[in-house]
């Protein structure tokens, strides 16, 4: 193929694209012309109906649904309803910007809300500690007190008990005396007879003083708690704590 021929061809080529490219804006334009053309009577949308609020092109004006209304021509009244749209974006910008700050608050509220139940929880557990650490030593004191009277009411029963035992004994002792002489001759029966009977005689039981079995440390837990409510009301008002107080609680014990 020659040389020119080949030039011609990309010639061609190369015109093709940029005609391709300016139909295709041709096209566009006349797209936008067609949406602001009348439907009606196809022509120019230039005119502003102030009663209906819609665009209508002069056939409109003159005739139809429009007649005798009050209209104006398009650039005449565009910078008027454009500041009215500026000053409405303005209020709406306003409205979100005061939004914007009632978020921020609200925020703010959400976060100082969550310390405040924070702090709080921190304060019924450290309470609640406290009131623990209170009932723990309240516990070990009554443990002590009834060990205590345990030890001594115990004592007391053994006392009994020895005492029982030891009458016990004696009373076998005089027993097998007296079956022994009887069951002897009538000679071993007689002999000092008078004296054993004035000792079985002066044997006397003597009965030991009776014990109550009557628990005295009795602790009631809610009359215990509202106590320590009461102490701890009481001590805050002199700015003591009153569980390091060991004196004043050993006083309300």
């Amino acid at each position: 193929m020659p040389e020119s021929d080949d030039r011609a061809s990309e010639h061609q080529l190369g015109s093709i694209r940029p005609n391709k490219q300016l139909q295709i804006f041709i096209d566009y334009i006349k797209e936008i012309d067609h949406k602001m053309l009348c439907e009606e009577h196809r022509e120019q949308l230039n005119i502003f109906c102030e009663d209906d609020g819609q665009l209508i092109c002069w056939r409109c004006e003159r005739t139809g649904q429009h007649k005798g209304h009050l209209t104006a021509h398009v650039e005449d009244v565009c910078q008027g309803y454009k500041e009215e749209l500026q000053k409405a974006m303005n209020t709406l910008k306003e409205l979100e910007d005061k939004c914007k700050n009632e978020k921020i608050s609200v925020r703010d509220q959400i976060t100082t809300w969550e310390v405040i139940v924070e702090q709080q929880k921190q304060k019924i557990q450290s309470d609640f500690k406290t009131l623990y650490k209170f009932l723990h030593e309240e516990e070990k004191t009554y443990l002590w007190r009834l060990e205590k009277e345990k030890e001594e009411t115990l004592r007391k029963l053994q006392d009994n008990e020895a005492s029982l035992e030891k009458q016990s004994h004696e009373l076998k002792s005089h027993i097998m005396e007296l079956e022994k002489k009887c069951q002897g001759s009538a000679q071993k029966l007689l002999q000092d007879v008078k004296d054993t009977l004035s000792r079985s005689s002066s044997v006397k039981l003597k009965l030991p003083q009776a014990i109550p079995l009557k628990i005295l440390t009795v602790c009631n837990v809610s009359e215990l708690h509202f106590d320590m409510k009461k102490i701890q009301k009481e001590f805050k008002v002199c700015g003591l704590n009153p569980l390091n107080n060991t004196e004043e609680k050993d006083l309300k014990l």
